[in-house]
């Protein structure tokens, strides 16, 4: 059935943030980023979030909030290889109208009443870093890690996830990435070094019209770590209903040829 009703979510924002630029090691540049920020939600839609599927539930029937800090250093640890630092927190409420939400404890099979539960986007921290280094002799070889750490985020019983919302919460996500890149032909460098007298061959014709080429080899999921997307939900002759966790995929290798022209 088409709602024909429904209106239009509404927010509004406060935002704030600061930047700072600075140099250390001998002069490497380096940016620090701090943004909060606030929204006030109302005639709010809920939805809940299935793997890659969001049900929405079809009326304005909540209001809520987010709140966050966000948090991001960047800058030269190696020279002439960017890396950085995030740093992300997030709360974000909502709440049901006309609706006394609850929130069980151990023995307590009513529940504790609360104000206000978490939204399915509700994660805590989030931390994720990259790092970039190269050889002395051959920058154009590169190495490059990543690592990203967050909370887990809630999740409800379906077909009872209303009054006890969103009470569970994945596992902590975390996952370390590396890669290898080859500078093939950087056409910027060549005109730098021919400017500076140094010794150079001339491009072919197919060069000439290219700005960069590189190849690259990246290991997603170094580790292997079994991160959790979603559940499966099986029920028992008393209907009690019981998660099983579908996990995403554990480590894939990626091999990439970049052409900019």
């Amino acid at each position: 059935m088409i709602n024909r009703d429904v209106r239009a979510q509404k927010s509004i924002h406060a935002v704030g943030g600061v930047a700072l630029d600075f140099s250390m090691w001998g002069g490497r540049k380096f940016k620090f980023i701090a943004e909060g920020y606030y929204k006030h939600l109302w005639d709010n839609i809920p939805f809940d979030v299935d793997n890659v599927r969001v049900r929405y539930y079809g009326d304005n029937l909540a209001q809520g909030y987010a709140a966050g800090l966000d948090l991001r250093l960047n800058g030269e640890l190696v020279p002439e290889a960017e890396s950085w630092i995030n740093l992300g927190f997030l709360r974000t409420r909502e709440r049901f109208d006309g609706v006394d939400h609850r929130v069980r404890s151990l023995g307590d099979s009513l529940g504790t009443p609360v104000g206000d539960v978490a939204r399915p986007t509700d994660q805590a921290m989030i931390l994720s870093m990259f790092f970039q280094d190269y050889l002395p002799k051959a920058k154009w070889l590169r190495v490059n890690l990543a690592l990203t750490l967050g909370t887990g985020l809630p999740f409800g019983v379906p077909g009872n996830n209303v009054e006890y919302r969103n009470t569970y919460r994945f596992s902590p996500y975390h996952r370390v990435d590396i890669g290898f890149s080859a500078s093939l032909w950087n056409r910027d460098q060549w005109e730098k070094r021919r400017a500076e007298g140094k010794k150079t061959r001339n491009p072919g014709p197919f060069l000439r019209h290219i700005k960069k080429m590189w190849l690259s080899l990246e290991v997603f999921n170094l580790l292997q770590v079994s991160n959790a997307a979603s559940n499966t939900w099986v029920k028992d002759f008393s209907n009690i209903s019981y998660a099983i966790p579908n996990y995403l995929t554990s480590g894939r290798v990626n091999l990439r040829f970049r052409v900019d022209f």
